[in-house]
C-alpha cells in the first residue's frame, strides 16, 4: 500500500468516525433539565399577539433512519420525519407536539399504535395528580376516545376484505392520541423508525398478513380487546396483536418526564364537516376563528408547539381527478413572524412532499418541508387547535 493510499484510508476512517460521532450526538436524548416541567393553566385567557412578535419553537432532532438500512440522513434536523404513503398525518403532528414537550423525538408509529389499541382504562390508574385532575375535569374522555377511534377509516388499497389491519387504518384525533400516549412510557423514533411511513416494516406486515388466518383461531381476545368494534376482526386481531408484540420488542421505553395534558378547540370534526358548515352558512364566525388563532399564539408564546387541523389544499392544488373534495391535514406550528404587513405561521408538513409541488405563491414560502402560511390562508380552512399544557 502506497503513502497516498494510507492517507486516503486515514481520511476515510476519520470521516466515518466523525459521522458516527455526529449520529450518536443526534441519537442522544435532551437532558432532563431541558424539559419544561411547568404546567400551563387549564383555562387561560387567550388573546392574539397583536404585534405578531417573532417566535420559534425548537424541536428535538430526529434520527431519520432510512428504509432498508441503519443509515442516518446527513442533516436529520433539517427536514421533518415523512409519513410516506400512510394516511396518519395526525400521528406525525402529534408526535412532533409530544416530542417538543418531552425533549426527545418520539415515534409517530408508536403514537398511532397507542391511539388505535391502547386501553384507555389504564389512564385512570396512572399515579400522576395532574393527569388525574385533567381526567376528572374531562369526564367524557373515554367516550371521546371511542368516538375518535370509530371515526377512523380502513383503506381498500390491497385490502379487499377491508380488514382493519394497523397499516390500513387512516385518520385519528390529536388530543386523544396525546392523552393515550401517557400510557406505557415513550418510544423514540430511533427504536421504531417512522420516516417514510410504514416503509421500514413492509416485509414484516406482509408476513403478518400471510400468517393471520393461521393465528386468528387461537388469538386471545384480550390482546386488542380495548379497541372499538370497528377496528376488530379475527384476522385483524391476530395481525394487530403481533404488531403490538413487535413494538414492545423494539421500543426501549422510559417514563414521560411530564404528563401530557391536551387542550383542544374545534369548530368542526373534519375538513369535510367544515366545508359543509360553510356551504350551509354556518361556518365559524370571527370570534371562533380569533379564538383558534389566539390559542396558537398563546401556545407559541408559552414555549409549546400546537397542532392545527386545516386543508392540505392550502399547500397543494387539488388534482381535478382526485375524488376527495376535502383534504384533512394536521401539522405542528413551530414559528410566527410578521412579513409583508401580515402575520405568518410556520407549519411543519410531515407528508414529505417537495416544495416544488406546492401551489404557486406557497412554494416560495416552503423551506425543507416547513411552510410559512399567511394568517389569511389559515383563516380559510382552520378548524381545530390542540396544544399540551
Amino acid at each position: 500500500m502506497g503513502a497516498t493510499d494510507i492517507v486516503r484510508n486515514t481520511e476515510v476512517r476519520l470521516q466515518i468516525r466523525a459521522g458516527f460521532a455526529a449520529a450518536l450526538s443526534l441519537l442522544g436524548a435532551c437532558p432532563a433539565s431541558a424539559v419544561d416541567t411547568r404546567l400551563l393553566p387549564a383555562r387561560p385567557a387567550y388573546a392574539r399577539d397583536a404585534a405578531c412578535r417573532p417566535v420559534r419553537i425548537a424541536l428535538p432532532p430526529s434520527t431519520h433512519r432510512l428504509p432498508g438500512g441503519a443509515l442516518v440522513s446527513p442533516r436529520p434536523a433539517d427536514i421533518p420525519v415523512g409519513q410516506g404513503d400512510s394516511a396518519i398525518c395526525y400521528a406525525y403532528a402529534t408526535a412532533d407536539m409530544i416530542s417538543q414537550r418531552v425533549g426527545v423525538a418520539v415515534s409517530p408509529l408508536d403514537v398511532a399504535t397507542k391511539f388505535y389499541f391502547a386501553d384507555p382504562e389504564r389512564l385512570s390508574a396512572i399515579p400522576d395528580k395532574a393527569l388525574q385532575a385533567h381526567l376528572k375535569s374531562h369526564p367524557n374522555y373515554l367516550a371521546d376516545i371511542a368516538w375518535a377511534r370509530n371515526a377512523a377509516e380502513v383503506s381498500k388499497d390491497r385490502n379487499p376484505g377491508l380488514e382493519p389491519y394497523f397499516d390500513k387504518l387512516e385518520g385519528g384525533e390529536e388530543d386523544s392520541s396525546a392523552l393515550l400516549y401517557n400510557i406505557g412510557g415513550l418510544c423514540e423514533e430511533r427504536d421504531l423508525p417512522s420516516h417514510e411511513g410504514y416503509s421500514h416494516f413492509t416485509k414484516r406486515f406482509a408476513a403478518l398478513r400471510y400468517g393471520a388466518p393461521l393465528r386468528s383461531p387461537r388469538q386471545c381476545f384480550r390482546d386488542v380487546g380495548a379497541s372499538v368494534a370497528g377496528l376488530r376482526s379475527p384476522r385483524a386481531d391476530a395481525f394487530n396483536a403481533a404488531w403490538l408484540r413487535n413494538v414492545d420488542t423494539l421500543c426501549r421505553r422510559r417514563p414521560l418526564p411530564v404528563p401530557l395534558l391536551p387542550v383542544s378547540y374545534r369548530v368542526a370534526s373534519s375538513q369535510l364537516e367544515f366545508m359543509d358548515k360553510v356551504a350551509a352558512g354556518r361556518g365559524p364566525g370571527r370570534a371562533e376563528v380569533a379564538r383558534m388563532l389566539a390559542m396558537v399564539d398563546y401556545a407559541l408564546d408559552h414555549a409549546r408547539a400546537p397542532t392545527i387541523g386545516y386543508s392540505w389544499y392550502e399547500l397543494q392544488e387539488r388534482d381535478p381527478k382526485d375524488p376527495d373534495i376535502a383534504a384533512d391535514h394536521s401539522s405542528t406550528v413551530i414559528a410566527r413572524r410578521r412579513e409583508g404587513g401580515e402575520c405568518r405561521y410556520l407549519v411543519q408538513d410531515n407528508t414529505g412532499e417537495y416544495c416544488a409541488r406546492m401551489r404557486p405563491g406557497v412554494r416560495e414560502r416552503c423551506e425543507d418541508g416547513r411552510v410559512w402560511l399567511l394568517e389569511s390562508e389559515l383563516r380559510r380552512t382552520l378548524y381545530s387547535v390542540i396544544y399540551l399544557r
